[in-house]
């Protein structure tokens, strides 16, 4: 990764004055003396490659001189919990020449919080309040200069993020590989497990043992009615053999996500109301790949799947009205993917080649333990998009066939 001419073109949708200010962010404490696993600030990670705790990247953005400082090694702290990042290492992964100890950071501040103008990271994900890290320097340079001009540097970062870079792709592209070799041994096991949390187990234990990989979020492993809640994580009911499990999942590696979800009936064999319900969910999800490509709008995706949904719903006997869609289908077709399973690009954006976004539709039948949802992972090109997840089986015969084998040996 050039993380240098990343931030290079950054600098290019920014005015030539003052500062920028990143940080790659803290631990969370949990309880007694345990902190939360660190998980670095995505924006920070995309500029400069750093994968630590208390790290700052400091821009004059004028001279463009660029300054990383970091924790100092510390020999007796690393027996405990392993050597924090060398300074020539930090030089060569995030190709900024100057790096210095934390400790001289508080001296850096007062002349960066006293300039005319700062670029911060502003991004706001809690609905529920808290200060984040770009609030906090905001706070703290307005404390020493009131009228300093501050603006947030997130929409840019977030355009830049939006078209991924090839190396980028080939990252995705490997998680996504990963999850399609886990998934190729719950399918071959599945009728012997007798849980939903052997399958989730037995595909987590899977993609790090393949690739070093984790999960890219909370496994959903969703059998009978539990498939029609849309975000269920409890994974802890037996499976009903002759219903289906709804398996929404991924693998996570090199911080790069893939978002898959596929539907498998447990004993092999698609009842006929089963597979009539996959068999739409399939060419919905289908009509999304034949249509996503730069000018199309994601609220387009949405309408026409929607629209789609609802007509062959009405015609199979399985609602009575329109208005019954919203009970089986509420949720949104499609999401950006990357360095975060769902990269906060908004839902009503323009497709551009380069874009990584998901395509899944699903239909969710509480009165009959039925739900379905089916989900790939898209890369929009010029002419219109790759299914990067093609190799993961979703044909229904193929599944079944799949199965089947696998019960056998």
């Amino acid at each position: 990764m050039n993380y240098k001419s990343r931030r290079e073109k950054l600098y290019q949708k920014l005015d030539s004055e003052g500062y920028l200010l990143l940080c790659s962010g803290f631990e969370v404490h949990r309880s007694a003396d345990e902190n939360y696993p660190f998980s670095v600030n995505r924006n920070f990670f995309y500029l400069t490659g750093i994968d630590q705790k208390d790290s700052f990247l400091v821009v004059n953005l004028k001279t463009k001189e660029e300054k990383l400082f970091l924790l100092n090694t510390d020999p007796i702290l690393e027996r405990w919990i392993g050597a924090y990042l060398d300074f020539e290492e930090a030089k060569r992964i995030s190709m900024v020449s100057e790096v210095y100890s934390l400790s001289l950071l508080e001296k850096t501040l007062e002349k960066v919080f006293s300039s005319e103008k700062l670029y911060l990271d502003l991004e706001k994900f809690s609905s529920k309040g808290g200060i984040q890290y770009g609030e906090y320097f905001s706070l703290m340079a307005r404390k020493q200069k009131k009228d300093i001009d501050i603006e947030d540097v997130y929409p840019f970062l977030l355009s830049l993020r939006a078209i991924k870079e090839k190396e980028e792709i080939q990252k995705i592209q490997n998680a996504i590989h990963l999850t399609k070799l886990a998934l190729d041994e719950v399918m071959k096991k599945l009728p012997k497990l007798e849980k939903e949390k052997e399958v989730q187990a037995l595909f987590e234990e899977r993609i790090l043992a393949l690739g070093g990989a984790t999960p890219s979020f909370d496994t959903i492993a969703g059998s009978g009615k539990n498939a029609t809640i849309l975000h269920y994580h409890e994974n802890n009911m037996p499976l009903e053999k002759k219903s289906m499990i709804l398996l929404d999942l991924g693998a996570r590696k090199d911080y790069y996500n893939a978002d898959i979800t596929r539907t498998y009936p447990i004993e092999g064999v698609f009842s006929p109301l089963q597979r009539k319900i996959y068999e739409i969910v399939l060419e919905a999800n289908q009509r999304v790949i034949q249509m996503a490509r730069p000018g199309v709008r994601m609220t387009e995706l949405q309408s026409k799947t929607v629209e789609f949904l609802t007509e062959q719903c009405l015609k199979a006997n399985l609602i009575d009205s329109k208005e019954e869609m919203k009970d089986i289908y509420f949720h949104r077709v499609s999401h950006h993917l990357g360095l975060d399973v769902h990269d906060p690009m908004g839902r009503d954006t323009i497709l551009e080649a380069g874009n990584v976004i998901t395509d899944e539709p699903g239909l969710y039948f509480e009165k009959y333990g039925i739900g379905v949802r089916i989900e790939d992972d898209l890369l929009i090109v010029d002419d219109g998009c790759i299914n990067l997840s093609k190799e993961i089986i979703k044909d229904p015969d193929e599944i079944e066939k799949t199965i089947k084998n696998g019960e056998k040996c």
